[in-house]
């Protein structure tokens, strides 16, 4: 069993105890410890301490047991006890006209202190005030001033996100938050929308602190100038940090995003170079060109075994002939085709005519007029027709 235990109390109150006599327990366990003058009741909140304070100072105060069923009884009827001095608490502080806001009431569990929880601009003089709510309830009374960062812890909420406040679950301390952590994230500088519930700064601010700066301490700063033998002039335009990458836009209007470690192995850039000077950044070889593939013919399909041997013939007499696997099978044998036009014939004869002469009876060449002027009038009359 861990030697030191993490105890919360109410308003997410949480301290270190020690647990000298090695008690088992367990998360969510109440038990009774030791108090400033008395003894308090709480829960276990956490075994040992938490990751990076395992070197703190050993606690104070120590855990003397484990609750009964008697002391939760007893803290129950102190938060009724707590309600009604609350509203006791806000007239008192009306009938004293101090500007303060009361935020909370804690009852220790043996009833030897109440501790008051309140906000103001500035400091305030409660002293009559004390005095008056002393005298009130009969015991020990602490007003304790508190922060806006302090009330929201107590009240408790949601954020923007959806999720419970992280002051009010896990954050055990508040670390301080200034305006330069937004913009070393690249955020706008926008107060509503970084702002949390309590007006203030927004804790989680820190949480990716380290990973943006660790980022942009090896890369270049947004402008700075950079040059590219075939793109031209350009600067970088942002810094993406989650995908580790480069985003650089030309004066062309093209942009380019590089991946960080290919933006230094293919740049000049180093960590002491000014700003104003260009960046020299080296443009990616591409590919080696390849030789041109010519496709290869592809022989013809092979002549399959039953159309070897087939021939096609014409026929005398008209039509077609096909001889395949020993059969003779002749196709179209009865087409008949058109005579040839008259006026076709008679050009054909006269043509033989003009070439041959006209021809008598006996077959021998006359010298006729009577033949000439019918050869003539044959002319004529094909002309006309």
């Amino acid at each position: 069993m861990p030697d030191v235990l993490e105890i919360e109390f109410k308003g997410r109150r949480k301290e270190y105890f020690s647990n000298p006599l090695d008690f088992p327990f367990r998360l969510n366990d109440p038990v009774i410890v030791e108090a400033e003058r008395g003894c308090d009741l709480g829960r276990v909140s956490y075994l040992g301490f938490h990751p990076g304070l395992e070197n703190s100072e050993k606690p104070t105060y120590a855990i003397l047991r484990k609750a009964t069923l008697n002391d939760l009884k007893a803290d129950c009827q102190n938060r009724e006890r707590e309600i009604s001095a609350a509203q006791t608490g806000k007239q008192k502080i009306r009938d004293h006209g101090l500007e303060m806001k009361l935020v909370d009431v804690e009852l220790q569990w043996d009833g030897r202190k109440m501790t008051f929880y309140f906000t103001a601009e500035g400091r305030v003089d409660f002293r009559e005030l004390v005095k008056d709510l002393a005298s009130t309830f009969r015991t020990r009374i602490d007003l304790r001033q508190i922060g806006a960062r302090d009330e929201t812890k107590r009240t408790g909420g949601y954020g923007v996100c959806g999720q419970p406040l992280c002051c009010g679950t896990f954050l055990s301390e508040f670390k301080p938050i200034t305006t330069q952590m937004p913009r070393d994230q690249f955020l706008p500088l926008n107060p509503s929308k970084l702002s949390g519930v309590c007006g203030r700064l927004k804790c989680c601010l820190r949480y990716e602190l380290d990973l943006y700066r660790d980022f942009q301490k090896f890369s270049p700063k947004l402008g700075h100038p950079v040059r590219d033998d075939v793109k031209g002039e350009g600067s970088v335009e942002k810094l993406d940090v989650l995908r580790e990458q480069i985003h650089v836009r030309y004066s062309t209007g093209a942009t380019e995003k590089l991946e960080r470690q290919d933006f230094l192995d293919n740049s000049n850039w180093k960590q002491e170079m000014p700003k104003n000077e260009c960046i020299v950044l080296l443009s990616k070889k591409g590919p080696a060109p390849t030789a041109a593939v010519v496709p290869e013919e592809t022989p013809p399909p092979p002549v399959s075994e039953s159309r070897k041997g087939e021939r096609v013939t014409l026929l005398a007499g008209g039509g077609l002939g096909m001889k395949s696997g020993g059969a003779d099978i002749q196709v179209g044998t009865g087409i008949d085709i058109a005579p040839a036009s008259k006026t076709k014939k008679k050009r054909k004869r006269h043509r033989s005519r003009k070439k041959k002469g006209p021809v008598g009876s006996a077959g021998t060449v006359s010298t006729d007029d009577h033949s000439d002027t019918s050869a003539e009038g044959d002319e004529s009359s094909d002309t006309d027709s």
